[in-house]
């Protein structure tokens, strides 16, 4: 018999979990979850579980074995196990797999016969036919790697790591995975100029405009002086600033491994934090950029292309705030003590110096001028 549970998202969205367990004298043989989503959720877990229930009885008739799962299914698994683990896993990399769990050649592939022709096959189909970048494709190598140590462990199924090597080797010499360049653009002033002057009026849900509230200029300008992520701008509550000494607790901030608890407090420089203190404070908000990541990310999107800037992504606003720290004569370690870089070797890619001595970009623009002057905000 099927079981189910429900949940419900930070959004507000119900999700029912179905559960289908077979026992064989006693022993569980056979264990597999699915999530729905919305309306009509629970029903559509009933039909799933029935539906699937009966297949893998089917199976088990005809003497199958249940440790055929192709990687597209183990994909799919893997994702739902994690849901509600410790650590759950990252967004990019849930939704990779999520795209993964739908790959029409990896349903084809049985993950405990995997061959290194067919993880070649998968990754020569997204190379030249997907078009997708050396650096993506060994993003996706990567999950699979990932995936078959779990399936190993958690689901004792017989996978051989070494086909998966030996395709890694291959691609690797061919030139269809690699590692990403580093990024090196660097923001102009009159770029930032037109971002900052960019207006626009949002459609509601029922397609009138609207006001556009959120303070897109003040919002990018923040990302260059404190230098944070789009993520961590949006998760700062007022209780995370401590303006007297000028710092602020990033919550969760990323990390290779931890997703979670990752909680580091990082020196404000003093045109950060007088961005901060005219952020209005709305009654029952704890967030100082109480906005979407989305509803930020495509207003920034569109300012871009209303001044037909091309190649400039919001990451790159960080990027731009810790070479403007190391222009305005900052060492390595006191810059690390701002963007919360934990190698300094990571931020010898920033130092993109224009000049020999100490300078201030922004000095002459005039939209901070009211900001005061560049560096760190000296303790009171």
């Amino acid at each position: 018999m099927a079981s189910y549970r429900k949940r419900q998202k930070k959004d507000g969205t119900n999700v029912v979990y179905a559960q289908i367990r077979i026992k064989k004298l006693g022993k569980v043989i056979f264990n597999e979850s699915e999530a729905f989503e919305g309306r009509g959720a629970q029903k559509r877990a009933e039909i799933w579980a029935s539906s699937r229930e009966a297949e893998i009885k089917r199976q088990l008739d005809r003497g199958k074995s249940l440790v055929q799962l192709s990687v597209a299914e183990s994909m799919a698994r893997y994702v739902l196990e994690h849901e509600d683990a410790p650590n759950p896993l990252g967004k990019t990399k849930r939704s990779t797999m999520v795209l993964m769990s739908k790959e029409p050649i990896l349903k084809g592939i049985m993950i405990s016969d995997m061959t290194s022709a067919d993880v070649m096959k998968y990754l020569r189909k997204r190379y030249y036919e997907d078009g997708a970048k050396p650096a993506t494709v060994n993003q996706d190598i990567a999950y699979i790697r990932v995936l078959a140590k779990y399936a190993r462990v958690a689901w004792s199924l017989p996978i051989d790591l070494q086909e998966i090597e030996d395709a890694v080797d291959l691609a690797g010499r061919m030139g269809i995975i690699d590692r990403s360049t580093a990024r090196n653009r660097r923001l102009l002033v009159e770029e930032l100029d037109a971002i900052c002057a960019y207006k626009h009026r949002e459609k509601n849900g029922k397609g009138r405009s609207t006001p556009f509230l959120t303070p897109l200029d003040d919002i990018v300008l923040f990302a260059i002086f404190s230098t944070r992520r789009l993520g961590e701008i949006c998760r700062i509550e007022w209780s995370d600033v401590d303006f007297e000494k000028a710092q602020v607790e990033i919550k969760d901030m990323k990390h290779p491994r931890k997703k979670k608890g990752n909680n580091v407090v990082l020196n404000l420089p003093a045109r950060a934090i007088e961005l901060i203190k005219r952020q209005p404070k709305a009654p029952g908000e704890l967030r100082v950029f109480p906005y979407a990541e989305s509803t930020i990310g495509a207003a920034y999107q569109r300012a871009c292309k209303a001044a037909s800037i091309e190649g400039l992504t919001f990451h790159d606003l960080r990027h731009e705030g810790v070479s403007h720290l190391f222009e305005l004569g900052y060492s390595i370690p006191q810059v690390s003590m701002i963007s919360g870089h934990r190698s300094w070797n990571n931020l010898a890619r920033y130092t993109h110096l224009n000049k020999l001595e100490s300078f201030d970009k922004y000095a002459d623009f005039e939209p901070i001028k009211s900001l005061g002057e560049a560096g760190l905000a000296k303790p009171a």
